[in-house]
């Protein structure tokens, strides 16, 4: 019975143990492609931007920025922040807005609207339908695409600044907007 015991433990500790393991080297092939992501784009202003504000917590300067004087949901403001960082609102080749739908519909109106089947670029506006209801629900911006993925950042993603990535095909894409500027 305590040989049964002990080859029972050992090995749910060696699944466990794998599983670990695969998470840990899941998580260095993200690291190399978010590394390749920042080589790509060093050049994009919008990306300059937003690379910095990597590991922000909070949103508070990008909000407060805005005019708010207590947290809201921050990931169009963080769009606009960053538009703003490089001329491109008082330049009027982008909107600021903190609601999603109205940067959208700001790009859609003016026939800067890509359709998510189309291929996007650096410094491109990406806008979300999590629960594909054809709501927008949230934005980031394109840092690059590299092997049918779609790398972002993004404001308010479990209320941080992080860097993502996406299939190109995913269905939570609700299309890309490309600031003419």
């Amino acid at each position: 019975l305590q040989r049964f015991v002990a080859f029972g433990l050992a090995a749910v500790v060696t699944v466990v143990a794998a599983f670990i393991m695969g998470s840990a080297a899941g998580n260095k092939k993200y690291d190399a492609e978010i590394a390749a992501v920042k080589n790509v784009a060093e050049d994009v202003p919008l990306v300059q931007a937003a690379m910095p504000q990597i590991g922000n917590v909070g949103g508070e300067p990008f909000w407060t920025w805005f005019g708010f004087s207590t947290r809201v949901d921050w990931c169009a403001i963080f769009v606009s922040w960053c538009e703003d960082q490089c001329g491109y609102i008082d330049a009027k080749t982008a909107p600021s807005f903190a609601l999603v739908s109205d940067g959208s519909n700001w790009f859609m109106d003016r026939g800067q609207w890509l359709e998510p089947t189309e291929t996007p670029q650096a410094g491109d506006l990406i806008f979300f339908d999590w629960e594909q209801d054809e709501s927008r629900d949230h934005v980031g911006i394109v840092t690059a695409v590299i092997d049918g993925k779609v790398f972002t950042v993004e404001g308010n993603s479990s209320d941080r600044c992080r860097q993502k990535r996406y299939a190109l095909n995913d269905p939570v894409i609700y299309g890309y907007a490309r600031i003419n500027g």
